[in-house]
């Protein structure tokens, strides 16, 4: 089944209002096996979003819209819908009587311009808004189904997920082919890298495979289409293993796995707990160790050390270190980490130095250069990274960076213990 997401709102265009509802529509269709071909915007205007749905119907077997189902006259989806069809408006007594209880359970009369929202094209399936006024529906004509949502989402994804997925998912149970699709995550290797070693496995026909760069870490998002889920898993599981024997400890985790979810989750599973000593990313490491719950079990706590005195005085960095090789130097990062594991008492420390920027750097130093110490029981040992773009950006990949280092000592841990 090949489908669109039409989106109207003029607001969108002008960049006040952010489209998150087509990413979420087509990931939820994704689900269902549902191709969406064409993603349209279009603005508060009767004539083009006329022609935008006339040529939806006529190319797209499945037409989701969003927006347009309010009361005010710029509020055309329902009424053009219909037109396009050749289908009547009539009104729909038992939403009239849900919008009416709306304002009157709120101490209010409901104004005459509301009655809009309960008109639908005739045989419209009516979809219940459970999280404002102005309801859904689902219209079945001539092998077409068109799905027209509200524009907000917190009413368009509560009614898409408890009305909407459930019917899409009996429509296409007799189309026998699915499609299902698994991500691995990958840190610390570029796209022509990992391209380069994957490059004989891209191009299949059976199994569909597609780079994806984001902020810090790389997903190579496999696709396939199969008439049996077990079959696919099988072939996911099988090239899953080629990949992780290729990039072996870069490949971090699938799907919803995250790097912090997965440290955590080592972390407490060994018993270990950890500290952190930070300079340039200003306790944004220790922040993202305390955002899931738990983390009192294996985050102990952290010194954020900005100037050589504090890293003197609360980590016991040497004078003379800092000295001869500076703030931002593995020495540095070494003994920040290890003064923060002896203060603190933790199985493991982390010390972050270097250089975020805009400013601050050199021909010997860059902007981007940091080095990440990594006490552990057997002693301390530092990485370099040069890392770029913006402050911000190079103080996430920091901490990206810090995180993959505990997790590649603490899969090294549970190897020697095999």
């Amino acid at each position: 089944m090949k489908a669109e997401i039409i989106a109207t709102g003029t607001e969108i265009l002008l960049g006040q209002t952010l489209n998150t509802s087509a990413h979420y529509l087509t990931g939820k269709l994704s689900e269902l096996g549902i191709e969406v071909d064409y993603h349209t915007t279009v603005g508060d205007n009767r004539e083009r979003v006329e022609q935008v749905l006339k040529r939806a119907i006529n190319r797209s077997e499945l037409l989701v819209t969003t927006g347009g189902t309010g009361p005010t006259v710029d509020d055309m989806t329902k009424e053009l819908v219909a037109k396009v069809l050749g289908l009547n408006l009539q009104l729909d007594s038992g939403s009239l009587e849900r919008i009416q209880h709306f304002f009157s359970s709120r101490g209010s009369v409901m104004p005459k311009t509301e009655e809009k929202e309960a008109y639908f094209p005739e045989g419209s399936k009516i979809l219940t808004n459970n999280h404002g006024t102005a309801p859904g529906a689902i219209i079945q004509h001539k092998g077409r189904t068109i799905v027209i949502l509200p524009g907000p989402p917190a009413e368009m994804k509560p009614m898409f997920d408890d009305s909407v997925f459930p019917f899409l998912e009996k429509l296409v149970v007799n189309n026998m082919e699915r499609m299902y699709s698994r991500v691995i995550k990958i840190f610390g290797l570029g796209e022509s890298e990992i391209e380069q070693s994957l490059q004989d496995l891209m191009g299949n026909d059976q199994l569909g495979m597609t780079l994806l760069a984001k902020h810090s870490e790389m997903h190579v998002r496999l696709v396939i289409r199969s008439e049996s889920e077990p079959k696919a898993i099988a072939l996911f599981d099988k090239t899953e293993r080629i990949i992780r024997e290729r990039l072996e400890a870069r490949v971090f985790g699938t799907n919803d796995e995250t790097m912090l979810g997965i440290v955590n989750e080592i972390l407490k599973s060994r018993q270990f707990t950890i500290s952190t000593a930070e300079s340039c990313t200003g306790g944004l490491l220790g922040a993202t160790l305390t955002q899931e719950p738990g983390s009192s079990e294996i985050y102990l706590g952290g010194v954020v050390s900005y100037s050589n005195s504090l890293k003197e005085k609360f980590l016991g960095v040497n004078p003379q270190t800092l000295q001869a090789y500076g703030a931002v130097s593995p020495e540095t990062a070494c003994e920040m980490a290890a003064g923060v594991k002896e203060r603190s008492g933790s199985d493991l420390a982390v010390g972050i130095t270097g250089i975020a920027g805009p400013g601050g750097g050199n021909d010997v130093k860059p902007v981007g250069l940091v080095y990440i110490g990594l006490a552990t029981p057997e002693g301390v040992q530092a990485s370099k990274f040069q890392f770029h773009g913006q402050r911000e950006s190079i103080r996430q990949l920091s901490v990206m960076a810090a995180l993959d280092m505990v997790r590649q000592y603490m899969l090294k841990v549970e190897r020697s213990t095999l």
